[in-house]
């Protein structure tokens, strides 16, 4: 199996998951149950997002492993807007990398 194709499957199977984690959110009130709801909220929401912004990658960056084992992937993660991930991704902590992006939730 080329890697193209497992990371297209996988990018299908993160879609999944976005999808049901979606499905979740109906299921938070946080304004019924006071500030454990919220954050429970809060990290719902960028459990989706997080997930979907692995999706997203993930299949953009497909293509470029058909070209071999050493591949530019600069694109693909210039386009993660969740800036913690995207740190993580590139192997930097949060001391490394630039600040200024912001994640509203």
């Amino acid at each position: 199996m080329s890697a193209h194709l497992l990371l297209d499957r996988l990018a299908d199977e993160l879609a999944r998951l976005t999808a049901a984690a979606t499905r979740l959110e109906g299921l938070i009130a946080p304004s019924a149950f006071g500030p454990e709801a919220m954050i429970l909220a809060q990290s719902h929401d960028l459990l989706s997002q997080t997930i979907a912004e692995l999706e997203g990658f993930v299949r953009n960056s497909a293509p470029a492993f058909a070209g071999g084992p050493d591949c530019e992937l600069q694109g693909p993660l210039s386009a993660i807007r969740l800036s913690a991930l995207a740190t993580r991704l590139c192997g930097l902590t949060e001391a490394e990398a630039q600040s200024g992006d912001l994640d509203l939730f």
